[in-house]
């Protein structure tokens, strides 16, 4: 299939490594979906939706980049914890300052809308999901 190029600069390979501007994300490509995350790891590049959801302890969830999850990215707590589960963002914020979101509720959600370049815009926020 070879270099998939998109309108806004990202390119994909066969080997499923995303760049955009000089950055290099490797790992599983996917357009949209649902991970959910029963332990601590890594958000997959391309995912739009992440839930939250262990029986134990907290969930330390990493987003490589903004510019994989262009578009609307939700993500959700369906377990019933209160440990304080976070998801950080290595590259980009939520909002233009923070880059790590907690939430220790059962359905509490965070709405963003990341732009081409990867610019995060908070489109709600449900429950009380901490912004640091």
């Amino acid at each position: 299939m070879g270099l998939t190029k998109f309108p806004n600069g990202v390119s994909a390979d066969d080997n499923n490594t995303l760049t955009t501007s000089g950055l290099t994300v490797a790992g599983t490509l996917q357009t949209g979906g649902v991970q959910e995350l029963l332990a601590s790891g890594a958000v997959t590049a391309g995912i739009q939706s992440v839930e939250l959801n262990t029986s134990s302890g907290a969930i330390a969830a990493t987003v490589a980049t903004s510019i994989g999850h262009q578009g609307l990215f939700v993500i959700k707590q369906t377990d019933s914890g209160t440990d304080g589960h976070t998801v950080t963002l290595t590259v980009g914020t939520f909002d233009g300052s923070n880059n790590v979101a907690t939430l220790n509720a059962q359905n509490e959600a965070l709405i963003v809308y990341f732009d081409s370049a990867g610019d995060g815009t908070i489109i709600e926020n449900v429950g009380t999901v901490g912004l640091s």
